[in-house]
């Protein structure tokens, strides 16, 4: 558990370690900020058009395992917004079980049927920086150029 004499001591150390990935990001501890308890708010642009737990483990894997787990891994309620973003956003965005529940045998027909994959294997292959798993940019800029409803990108990048 976080002692609120330690909040702006820790968000200055997690914002520390977010700033290689996510140069924008401000932290913010504190109780009952979007939900009941202690919650750890981060806010990044790169957030948009992420799934919530897409924004979660990119935001985990950058802190220090020892750090994690003596402040963040228990007793603490988790926000990565974007910028504009609430956490009542955040808790209504559909989550990839959501996505690989009903939907993904029809996203994965359409996405078959554009040739997705081999477009998008063709598409790395010509490029000479590796694929980002953080933004998904190729991904997404395929999915507009294929008439995909942008507003199903991230269903596209939870396949």
């Amino acid at each position: 558990m976080i002692h609120s004499r330690d909040y702006e001591k820790l968000q200055k150390r997690l914002e520390a370690c977010l700033q290689d990935r996510f140069p924008d990001a401000s932290v913010q501890i504190g109780e009952n900020i979007h939900y009941q308890g202690i919650n750890v708010v981060v806010t990044s642009m790169k957030f948009a058009g992420l799934l919530a737990e897409q924004r979660f483990h990119h935001v985990v894997r950058l802190i220090p395992k020892d750090l994690y787990e003596k402040h963040f891994q228990a007793g603490v309620v988790w926000f990565e917004l974007a910028p504009g973003e609430s956490g009542k956003d955040l808790m209504r965005m559909a989550r990839a079980s959501d996505v690989a529940g009903g939907e993904e045998p029809a996203i994965r027909r359409i996405l078959d049927d554009a040739k997705f994959f081999k477009k998008l294997s063709a598409y790395f292959d010509a490029e000479d920086e590796d694929p980002s798993g953080m933004s998904f940019d190729a991904t997404s800029a395929f999915c507009q150029r294929a008439d995909f409803p942008t507003s199903r990108s991230s269903d596209v990048c939870c396949i």
